[in-house]
């Protein structure tokens, strides 16, 4: 690849940890997932789980006719009993390929109360499913901002959902988003936005 040329990735569907009863983020390594292929299989109960994620590879970015060739870049760990997804990042190795290349997660219809900091250590992030879980204070949104690519969102079914301009206030804090809670965010939902969010800032501002 010379310089100044866009990298082609190519990468497989989702690895799918659905319906799994996972209750930590570290239990994806000892199931199979539903559907698409990890990059390990999974472990017996036996076996120590520090010791297998300490000897797992450095992420590999096979090359195939200039195209880099991923099992995936998406996880689908949905309706589970996650309170947290701690450990997401010590697994994610196991999963995918190259978990920097991490474009699409599904974690909603879990127990999350938070939108954890271990998300937005993904920038390549581009739609990300929350709805259906415990999610409850306006700030969380705010840690999004950091995930400049990041273009869906779903958050329904959480109680933040039930607060006031809950809809304005995403759409002030998280400017590039397209999408929230699978509707499209249109150009006059923006210049609404903007109105709102000047008086918003006045408003906190005179506090």
């Amino acid at each position: 690849m010379t310089q100044g040329q866009q990298e082609n990735v190519i990468a497989g569907p989702p690895v799918d940890y659905s319906f799994r009863d996972l209750k930590n983020a570290l239990d994806i390594v000892y199931e199979a997932p539903v559907s698409g292929t990890a990059r390990c299989l999974p472990i017996k109960s036996d076996v120590n789980l520090n010791e297998h994620l300490e000897t797992l590879p450095t992420p590999r970015s096979p090359v195939k006719a200039g195209h880099r060739i991923l099992n995936s870049n998406s996880l689908r760990i949905c309706n589970n009993l996650l309170i947290s997804l701690q450990g997401l990042g010590k697994v994610l190795p196991h999963v995918l390929d190259d978990p920097r290349e991490l474009v699409w997660l599904d974690a909603s219809c879990n127990q999350l109360a938070s939108i954890e900091d271990i998300i937005t250590e993904y920038p390549k992030l581009q739609v990300l499913y929350l709805h259906g879980n415990q999610i409850r204070h306006m700030t969380e949104i705010q840690k999004l901002a950091k995930l400049e690519h990041l273009t869906k969102l779903t958050l329904h079914g959480n109680p933040i959902t039930e607060q006031k301009n809950y809809k304005l206030y995403v759409a002030a804090h998280l400017p590039k988003l397209r999408s929230l809670d699978f509707s499209t965010i249109t150009k006059i939902d923006r210049e609404k936005t903007e109105v709102w969010f000047r008086g918003y800032q006045k408003q906190m501002a005179d506090k």
